[in-house]
Protein backbone atom coordinates (compact mmCIF):
# COMPACT_ATOMS: atom_id res chain seq x y z
CA UNK A 1 0.00 0.00 0.00
CA UNK A 2 1.72 3.53 -0.94
CA UNK A 3 0.43 6.37 1.69
CA UNK A 4 -0.03 9.65 0.05
CA UNK A 5 1.62 12.43 2.09
CA UNK A 6 0.10 16.05 2.36
CA UNK A 7 3.63 17.19 4.21
CA UNK A 8 6.86 15.57 5.21
CA UNK A 9 8.51 18.01 7.41
CA UNK A 10 9.62 18.04 11.25
CA UNK A 11 7.82 20.44 13.85
CA UNK A 12 11.03 23.06 13.48
CA UNK A 13 11.02 22.93 9.85
CA UNK A 14 7.44 23.52 8.39
CA UNK A 15 8.66 24.54 4.89
CA UNK A 16 7.95 20.87 4.01
CA UNK A 17 4.29 21.29 5.83
CA UNK A 18 3.35 18.98 9.05
CA UNK A 19 4.23 15.37 8.48
CA UNK A 20 0.93 13.88 7.50
CA UNK A 21 0.04 10.32 5.22
CA UNK A 22 -3.33 9.19 4.23
CA UNK A 23 -4.96 6.74 2.19
CA UNK A 24 -8.31 5.38 0.71
CA UNK A 25 -9.96 1.90 1.98
CA UNK A 26 -13.25 1.69 -0.23
CA UNK A 27 -15.18 4.91 0.23
CA UNK A 28 -13.10 5.35 3.19
CA UNK A 29 -10.20 8.35 4.20
CA UNK A 30 -7.94 6.99 6.77
CA UNK A 31 -5.50 10.72 7.95
CA UNK A 32 -2.56 9.65 9.73
CA UNK A 33 -2.00 12.73 12.40
CA UNK A 34 -3.59 16.00 11.87
CA UNK A 35 -0.62 18.89 12.19
CA UNK A 36 -0.85 22.47 12.07
CA UNK A 37 -1.04 22.40 7.97
CA UNK A 38 -2.84 19.14 7.71
CA UNK A 39 -6.44 20.75 7.72
CA UNK A 40 -5.86 23.41 5.40
CA UNK A 41 -3.90 20.78 3.01
CA UNK A 42 -7.13 18.24 2.94
CA UNK A 43 -9.53 20.86 2.64
CA UNK A 44 -7.97 21.90 -0.51
CA UNK A 45 -8.57 18.20 -1.84
CA UNK A 46 -11.95 18.19 -3.33
CA UNK A 47 -11.82 14.16 -2.94
CA UNK A 48 -12.89 15.46 0.87
CA UNK A 49 -16.78 15.99 0.45
CA UNK A 50 -16.94 12.42 -0.98
CA UNK A 51 -15.67 10.09 1.28
CA UNK A 52 -18.49 8.04 3.45
CA UNK A 53 -16.47 7.97 6.33
CA UNK A 54 -13.52 9.65 7.88
CA UNK A 55 -11.16 7.95 10.08
CA UNK A 56 -8.57 9.64 11.59
CA UNK A 57 -5.59 8.38 13.61
CA UNK A 58 -2.99 9.52 16.19
CA UNK A 59 0.24 8.39 16.87
CA UNK A 60 0.82 11.35 19.46
CA UNK A 61 -0.09 14.57 20.90
CA UNK A 62 2.81 16.63 20.11
CA UNK A 63 1.15 19.77 18.24
CA UNK A 64 2.73 19.45 15.03
CA UNK A 65 0.22 16.08 15.13
CA UNK A 66 -2.55 17.36 16.07
CA UNK A 67 -2.18 20.93 15.65
CA UNK A 68 -5.39 21.53 13.41
CA UNK A 69 -7.06 18.27 14.42
CA UNK A 70 -10.11 20.60 16.44
CA UNK A 71 -10.70 22.42 13.10
CA UNK A 72 -10.84 19.17 11.14
CA UNK A 73 -13.07 17.45 13.34
CA UNK A 74 -15.25 20.56 13.39
CA UNK A 75 -15.45 20.70 9.79
CA UNK A 76 -16.68 17.28 9.07
CA UNK A 77 -19.65 17.87 11.68
CA UNK A 78 -20.76 20.86 10.62
CA UNK A 79 -19.39 21.45 7.06
CA UNK A 80 -19.55 17.63 5.93
CA UNK A 81 -22.51 16.92 7.87
CA UNK A 82 -20.36 13.81 9.26
CA UNK A 83 -18.56 12.70 12.37
CA UNK A 84 -15.60 11.25 12.14
CA UNK A 85 -14.00 8.42 13.65
CA UNK A 86 -11.08 9.55 16.05
CA UNK A 87 -8.54 7.05 17.28
CA UNK A 88 -5.58 7.12 19.35
CA UNK A 89 -4.10 5.21 22.77
CA UNK A 90 -5.70 6.60 25.03
CA UNK A 91 -8.32 9.41 25.89
CA UNK A 92 -5.89 12.57 26.71
CA UNK A 93 -6.60 13.93 22.97
CA UNK A 94 -10.48 14.34 24.19
CA UNK A 95 -9.45 16.32 26.87
CA UNK A 96 -7.28 18.49 25.01
CA UNK A 97 -9.86 19.16 22.02
CA UNK A 98 -12.53 19.75 24.89
CA UNK A 99 -10.10 22.69 26.40
CA UNK A 100 -9.79 24.08 22.80
CA UNK A 101 -13.95 23.76 22.65
CA UNK A 102 -14.12 20.80 20.47
CA UNK A 103 -16.23 18.60 22.44
CA UNK A 104 -16.98 14.97 22.33
CA UNK A 105 -20.20 15.26 20.89
CA UNK A 106 -18.87 16.13 17.48
CA UNK A 107 -16.76 13.35 16.64
CA UNK A 108 -16.81 9.41 17.87
CA UNK A 109 -14.05 8.78 19.78
CA UNK A 110 -12.31 4.78 20.31
CA UNK A 111 -9.27 3.69 21.38
CA UNK A 112 -10.05 0.38 19.58
CA UNK A 113 -7.61 0.32 16.46
CA UNK A 114 -9.85 -2.90 15.69
CA UNK A 115 -12.74 -1.21 14.77
CA UNK A 116 -10.68 -0.14 11.20
CA UNK A 117 -10.92 -3.83 10.81
CA UNK A 118 -12.56 -5.34 7.84
CA UNK A 119 -12.40 -8.21 5.17
CA UNK A 120 -8.52 -8.17 4.40
CA UNK A 121 -7.79 -5.08 6.54
CA UNK A 122 -6.67 -4.25 9.60
CA UNK A 123 -4.68 -1.52 11.29
CA UNK A 124 -2.45 -2.58 14.36
CA UNK A 125 -0.95 0.32 16.50
CA UNK A 126 3.04 -0.82 17.25
CA UNK A 127 4.14 1.50 20.68
CA UNK A 128 7.43 3.28 19.57
CA UNK A 129 9.64 4.82 21.60
CA UNK A 130 9.51 9.08 21.41
CA UNK A 131 9.18 11.24 24.01
CA UNK A 132 9.51 10.29 28.08
CA UNK A 133 6.06 12.23 29.13
CA UNK A 134 3.59 10.57 26.49
CA UNK A 135 2.67 7.45 24.61
CA UNK A 136 3.81 7.23 21.02
CA UNK A 137 2.85 4.54 18.75
CA UNK A 138 3.09 4.04 14.69
CA UNK A 139 1.22 2.22 12.54
CA UNK A 140 1.40 -1.74 10.86
CA UNK A 141 -1.47 -1.79 7.92
CA UNK A 142 -2.03 -4.58 5.78
CA UNK A 143 -3.97 -4.48 3.17
CA UNK A 144 -4.87 -7.73 0.91
CA UNK A 145 -2.02 -9.49 2.21
CA UNK A 146 0.34 -5.95 1.89
CA UNK A 147 2.02 -5.14 5.08
CA UNK A 148 3.08 -1.27 5.27
CA UNK A 149 4.73 -0.03 8.55
CA UNK A 150 4.07 3.69 9.63
CA UNK A 151 6.62 4.90 12.08
CA UNK A 152 5.64 7.97 13.83
CA UNK A 153 7.98 10.05 15.51
CA UNK A 154 10.33 7.74 16.71
CA UNK A 155 14.78 7.14 17.32
CA UNK A 156 14.37 3.28 17.04
CA UNK A 157 12.74 1.09 14.74
CA UNK A 158 11.21 -2.11 17.00
CA UNK A 159 13.23 -5.42 16.79
CA UNK A 160 9.84 -7.42 15.64
CA UNK A 161 9.03 -4.74 12.90
CA UNK A 162 12.91 -4.54 11.61
CA UNK A 163 12.96 -8.55 11.61
CA UNK A 164 10.15 -8.32 9.28
CA UNK A 165 10.89 -5.81 7.09
CA UNK A 166 13.78 -7.59 6.17
CA UNK A 167 12.70 -10.73 5.90
CA UNK A 168 10.10 -9.46 4.07
CA UNK A 169 6.90 -9.98 5.61
CA UNK A 170 6.38 -6.00 5.83
CA UNK A 171 6.93 -4.80 2.27
CA UNK A 172 6.84 -1.21 3.05
CA UNK A 173 8.32 1.44 5.44
CA UNK A 174 7.72 4.84 6.14
CA UNK A 175 10.36 5.57 8.37
CA UNK A 176 10.85 9.41 10.39
CA UNK A 177 14.30 10.55 9.48
CA UNK A 178 14.37 13.55 11.07
CA UNK A 179 18.03 14.64 11.55
CA UNK A 180 21.27 14.18 8.94
CA UNK A 181 23.72 13.07 11.49
CA UNK A 182 22.32 14.30 14.46
CA UNK A 183 21.82 11.16 17.32
CA UNK A 184 18.57 11.96 19.18
CA UNK A 185 16.89 10.22 22.01
CA UNK A 186 13.58 10.79 20.25
CA UNK A 187 14.64 11.04 16.32
CA UNK A 188 16.25 8.98 14.28
CA UNK A 189 18.75 10.47 11.72
CA UNK A 190 20.03 9.34 8.60
CA UNK A 191 22.95 8.23 9.66
CA UNK A 192 21.30 5.85 11.75
CA UNK A 193 19.11 4.62 9.37
CA UNK A 194 21.82 3.19 7.24
CA UNK A 195 23.30 0.87 9.83
CA UNK A 196 19.80 -0.48 10.52
CA UNK A 197 18.90 -0.79 6.85
CA UNK A 198 21.28 -2.66 3.60
CA UNK A 199 21.62 -1.59 0.78
CA UNK A 200 19.80 -3.88 -1.25
CA UNK A 201 16.51 -2.93 1.06
CA UNK A 202 16.70 1.09 1.02
CA UNK A 203 14.54 1.38 -2.15
CA UNK A 204 11.37 0.30 -0.08
CA UNK A 205 12.11 2.59 2.92
CA UNK A 206 10.44 6.31 2.33
CA UNK A 207 12.33 8.67 4.73
CA UNK A 208 9.56 11.42 6.49
CA UNK A 209 9.56 14.18 8.91
CA UNK A 210 12.26 15.56 7.91
CA UNK A 211 14.11 18.58 9.95
CA UNK A 212 15.71 19.90 7.04
CA UNK A 213 16.09 19.75 3.51
CA UNK A 214 18.48 17.44 3.26
CA UNK A 215 16.68 14.84 0.60
CA UNK A 216 19.75 14.95 -1.77
CA UNK A 217 21.80 12.81 0.90
CA UNK A 218 18.46 10.81 0.89
CA UNK A 219 18.35 10.04 -2.10
CA UNK A 220 22.69 9.18 -2.43
CA UNK A 221 21.85 6.80 0.42
CA UNK A 222 19.16 4.83 -1.39
CA UNK A 223 16.41 5.56 0.47
CA UNK A 224 13.20 7.60 -0.88
CA UNK A 225 10.79 10.34 0.29
CA UNK A 226 7.26 10.52 -0.40
CA UNK A 227 5.45 13.25 -2.41
CA UNK A 228 3.89 15.67 -1.34
CA UNK A 229 0.49 15.52 -2.84
CA UNK A 230 -1.27 19.14 -4.03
Amino acid sequence: MKLQFTGIGAAYYPVLGSNCAFFEHGDQLFLIDCGESTFKAMFARSEIFRYRRITVLITHLHADHIGSLGSFLSFCKNVLNKKATLIAEEETVVHVLSECGVQPDLYHFTTDFSQCNAEGFSIQPVRVKHADDMLCCGFLIECNGEKTYFSGDTCLIPEDILHSFLSGEIQTMYQECTYLNTDSPSHCSLQKLCTWIPEKDRDRVYCMHLGGDFRGDIYATGFRIPEIVS
